[in-house]
């Protein structure tokens, strides 16, 4: 890949392995996968070898406490039905 090329495109929600690797900050694709088998990022789209930018975000926040889990007990049953339905 030449350097003039990035793996990340700001423009498109799912990535390539290298893009969401680069949006994560730059880990390395092993790093990625030692992530995804402690369950830290979610991994690819379920049938393809893209990576939903959103998706991990929403994960990472979660993990870090900055939004409540969907099915949380602590949630009205609206507050989970916003939360599953949020675009």
């Amino acid at each position: 890949m030449s350097a003039d090329v990035l793996p990340f495109d700001p423009n498109a929600r799912l990535q390539s392995k290298a893009g969401i690797c680069a949006y994560l900050g730059h880990i390395s694709p092993a790093t990625y996968d030692a992530w995804q088998a402690k369950g830290i990022v979610p991994g690819p789209v379920p049938g393809t070898n893209r990576y939903d930018r959103r998706q991990h975000d929403h994960v990472l926040d979660q993990r870090a406490g900055l939004v409540k889990p969907v099915n949380s007990p602590s949630l009205s049953p609206y507050e989970q039905w916003t939360a599953g339905h949020a675009s």
